[in-house]
C-alpha cells in the first residue's frame, strides 16, 4: 500500500517557450513566455517528492515571430478573439519530470488550445537542480490540423507544414 501524499511544497515557475515551423518559402519561429505560474510539488511522509501538478498559461496575443504580418496571420488562425489563452496541464509522477536527471523522460500533458484539450507528450531534457531552483527543457511537437489551426495559403502557392516544434525552458524557484 503506497504512502498518501504528506505535504506540497509550492515552486514559483515561469519559461519562455519558442515555436517553430516549415512553409515551402522559408521556415519560420516566434516565441512567447509563458505566466508565471506555481507548480506543487506532492511529498509522501519521508519527505520524497512523488507528484508534480502545475497550470501553465500563455497569452496567444503575445505570440511573436518578428514579422508583424505573419504575426496578424498566426493570431487569425489562431483566434486569439475567441481563443485568447492557451493552456498545458501536468500532473504526473515526478520521475516523469526527472527519473535521474540526465536520461530524457516523457511527460504527459494536457493542452488546451482553441477551447479544445488534447493530451501530448513531452520530452523532458536538462534538468537541473540546485538548492532551491531547477530547471528543465521540454520539447513536443503539435499538428496544426489536428489542433484546429487554419492557415490559409498565401498566394495559392506558399503553404505552411502541419508540424509546428515547441520548446520551453521552464524555470522553478522554491518559495
Amino acid at each position: 500500500m503506497a504512502l498518501p501524499a504528506f505535504a506540497d511544497e509550492v515552486w514559483q515557475g515561469s519559461s519562455v517557450i519558442t515555436f517553430s515551423g516549415t512553409s515551402t518559402l522559408h521556415d519560420w519561429e516566434g516565441k512567447v513566455s509563458a505566466k508565471p505560474f506555481e507548480t506543487r510539488v506532492s511529498e509522501d511522509a519521508s519527505g520524497k517528492p512523488t507528484r508534480i501538478q502545475a497550470e501553465v498559461v500563455v497569452d496567444a496575443t503575445q505570440m511573436d515571430t518578428a514579422e508583424p504580418k505573419r504575426d496578424e496571420n498566426i493570431r487569425k488562425a489562431m483566434k486569439v478573439t475567441d481563443y485568447p489563452l492557451i493552456r498545458g496541464s501536468i500532473n504526473a509522477p515526478v520521475n516523469a519530470v526527472a527519473a535521474d536527471g540526465v536520461t530524457p523522460t516523457k511527460l504527459p500533458l494536457k493542452l488546451t488550445l482553441l477551447g479544445k484539450t488534447q493530451n501530448v507528450e513531452g520530452t523532458v531534457t536538462n534538468w537541473k537542480r540546485t538548492n532551491d531552483k531547477a530547471s528543465f527543457d521540454l520539447d513536443f511537437e503539435l499538428s496544426m490540423k489536428e489542433s484546429g489551426i487554419s492557415v490559409p495559403s498565401v498566394l495559392f502557392f506558399i503553404r505552411v507544414g502541419d508540424a509546428v516544434k515547441v520548446h520551453a525552458t521552464v524555470t522553478l524557484l522554491q518559495k
